[in-house]
């Protein structure tokens, strides 16, 4: 595989990334803005269950990091596009997780008539899905100047 391959395939897992969040965030946001606050928590989480355990969506999401080992053991760091579109999908993971984990577990805990609760935690959960998706359009818009520079 030659290094402009591999750096395709980054882009490409990094750009169906970007493309999963903005439904996420976008699509399925305003899904959940239309439930009242006992479907969103029932939504939710058997939203986050599911995912959990789906093999496409651990493999999607998980990829641009199982391929940046491989990339950067045989072509280091050199391409500086490629390398900043990665870490910065990286720091998006982080914050998100930092963000919605505690979102998930606190609507997990919050009872049915927790209904302001449960309203914050929407915004909460909408925040940090819309923060995500930019920033992994944003790596991934980084990354496409490694190939048009």
């Amino acid at each position: 595989m030659t290094q402009t391959l591999a750096e395709i395939l980054l882009f490409a897992s990094v750009a169906i990334n970007a493309a999963l969040l903005i439904f996420i965030a976008g699509v399925l946001g305003n899904v959940m803005n239309d439930m009242d606050e006992l479907e969103f928590k029932y939504f939710v989480e058997s939203l986050y269950r599911h995912s959990t355990k789906s093999p496409f969506m651990l493999t999607v999401l998980n990829m641009p990091f199982v391929g940046a080992i491989p990339y950067f053991y045989f072509y280091g760091s050199g391409n500086q596009w490629i390398t900043a579109g990665l870490a910065i999908w990286l720091i998006a993971g982080i914050i998100a997780k930092a963000i919605k984990v505690p979102v998930y577990k606190t609507i997990a805990a919050a009872g049915g008539g927790e209904v302001l609760r449960l309203r914050e935690e929407r915004r909460k959960l909408n925040a940090g899905n819309l923060l995500q998706a930019i920033l992994n359009l944003v790596a991934a818009a980084v990354m496409i100047i490694a190939f048009v520079r």
